[in-house]
């Protein structure tokens, strides 16, 4: 009798930040402007900042997002 062959399930599409991104955020982490962050292909950068709800923010935005809150704080 033959094993039946288990389908694998599909492996998300994986996408990096680029190295100036990560620098930028790296930066805003340790100033304290924001807890977390991950990459979404689809919507750019979800950032996770204290007592508020995650927001996502455009690639080409990201930086002109993080210094308006450096400017805020």
């Amino acid at each position: 009798m033959r094993a039946k062959k288990k389908e694998t399930p599909a492996v998300a599409e994986t996408v990096e930040a680029s190295r100036e991104d990560v620098v930028v955020l790296a930066a805003a982490y340790q100033a304290g402007l924001i807890q977390a962050w991950k990459r979404d292909p689809a919507r750019g950068y979800c950032l996770t900042r204290v007592g508020r709800a995650d927001e996502y923010v455009d690639v080409d935005k990201l930086t002109g997002y993080l210094k308006k809150l450096s400017n805020a704080a």
